[in-house]
């Protein structure tokens, strides 16, 4: 009994981080990208955020993403993780974005944008309808 309790521990822990979306942002390693700043950014946006998105292409596309914003030798870095509907990884990696005070943009041309509206994060990009509001990961 008591291996079989350990056993369903052990499987829940599993699939709630294959529901999260799997990401631990524990040890990332040093940032291989930095940010451009144009304004430092509010401190609500920095440490880990997550949130859930429905995107609207050719079929509806559930998504989940998270990113890390930390500053690193007096620059700020992002590292940034999405899935698409089936959960494969769309992007996983330090990114280079712009900082604007309550805005971060992504500079690759598709929309993306976390920034502040009422106190909370948000997270939107080209073909979302309603901007996903996010919450904070502790880690």
């Amino acid at each position: 009994m008591k291996k079989l309790a350990i056993f369903l521990i052990f499987l829940l822990a599993f699939v709630d981080c294959a529901i999260k979306g799997g990401k631990s942002f524990s040890d990332l390693g040093e940032p291989d990208a930095f940010c451009e700043l144009v304004q430092k950014p509010d401190p609500l946006l920095m440490g880990t955020w997550e949130g859930r998105f429905t995107r609207t292409t050719k079929e509806l596309d559930r998504n989940y993403v998270k990113y890390r914003l930390i500053e690193y030798d007096g620059k700020y870095a992002l590292y940034f993780y999405r899935t698409g509907h089936s959960g494969k990884r769309i992007a996983e990696e330090w990114k280079k974005w712009a900082i604007n005070g309550q805005e971060i943009s992504g500079t690759g041309g598709y929309g993306v944008k976390i920034f502040i509206q009422g106190g909370n994060v948000y997270f939107s990009m080209r073909g979302v309808k309603q901007p996903a509001r996010m919450s904070r990961v502790e880690e």
